[in-house]
């Protein structure tokens, strides 16, 4: 239809047809899709056909580098550094090391994570419709499909026939400026 059209979108208002539809277009072969919802919906995710995220496993690691980097710390200074007798206990006494490995181990998981999941989240390049030029009511009440025209399955005439097949309300064209047609 238009050569600046980046798209098109529909919507539904309850969860189960969001979740039906969203199984339907990954069995229909779209790639480039995505659901825009006010809340999480459980089952989503295998319903899109998207793989289990890798930051958790990323997220375990950094905590075990955060825990060895403190433990290691503590220790080095506590017994070779700077050994200190305090009432008679141990230079190593792990025990009081404690507090600060919990910290250390927040500290490199969180701050690790953010930063993998920023530079992850950096490689999707699938274009989302303009948030502050369309109102979609996704973040309110309706749970909106967007296929993206980057998909290699676009044809404009076909996907709007294809979304309106599901029963999606409010299907329209999106284009790069915001502006929509039916």
């Amino acid at each position: 239809m238009l050569s600046s059209t980046i798209g098109v979108l529909g919507h539904f208002c309850e969860p189960a047809e969001a979740l039906a539809a969203a199984a339907k277009v990954r069995d229909a072969g779209w790639k480039h899709f995505d659901f825009l919802t006010p809340f999480p919906i459980h089952g989503m995710e295998d319903a899109m056909g998207q793989k289990r995220s890798w930051i958790p496993w990323a997220t375990g690691v950094l905590a075990i580098c955060g825990i060895l980097f403190a433990q290691g710390l503590q220790n080095y200074v506590m017994v070779y550094d700077w050994p200190m007798n305090f009432g008679g206990k141990p230079h190593a006494s792990w025990p009081a090391f404690i507090p600060i490995t919990f910290e250390a181990m927040v500290f490199w998981a969180a701050l690790g994570s953010a930063a993998l999941a920023i530079i992850a989240g950096k490689k999707d390049n699938i274009p989302q419709p303009p948030p502050m030029l369309i109102q979609t009511g996704a973040t309110v009440d309706r749970f909106v499909l967007w296929i993206s025209a980057t998909d290699p399955n676009w044809d404009a005439k076909k996907a709007v026939a294809f979304v309106k097949s599901l029963g999606a309300n409010g299907v329209r064209l999106v284009d790069a400026e915001g502006g929509t047609h039916e």
